[in-house]
């Protein structure tokens, strides 16, 4: 299933949308894996956001929720994963931490303990 995930501000957790309608929340002591991911911003709600000092839904990361389980879910965790981020305030697009390369495509993506993880990560648009 192709999902959309974004941070709910008023929630403090992930929220999980498909088809425009929210089906799940990633609470911190949850984990959620997604494959073949691509990170959005819309650039007109970053702007708004700017303008209006005040934070909407324009940025979520888009993929498929893949299961994890026993050694299949151990070898992912162990592989170089980055954070990643989104800040509207002070950047276009999402960025992984602490270099701050800009990411718009990865191959996996985990949402864990209130952060994001990518790993294989496309640099380009």
């Amino acid at each position: 299933m192709i999902v959309e995930v974004y941070r709910n501000l008023h929630k403090k957790c992930f929220s999980v949308r498909h088809k425009g309608k929210v089906i799940d929340y990633v609470k911190d002591d949850e984990e959620l894996h997604l494959t073949d991911v691509k990170f959005r911003v819309q650039p007109a709600g970053c702007a708004r956001v700017r303008r209006e000092k005040r934070k909407n839904v324009h940025a979520y990361v888009k993929g498929t929720i893949t299961p994890l389980g026993g050694l299949q879910r151990k070898k992912l965790i162990n592989m170089c994963f980055q954070t990643a981020s989104y800040n509207p305030y002070t950047m276009i697009s999402f960025q992984t931490f602490p270099d701050e390369t800009p990411i718009y495509e990865a191959h996996h993506a985990i949402f864990r303990k209130g952060k994001l993880y990518v790993s294989r990560f496309r640099k380009f648009e």
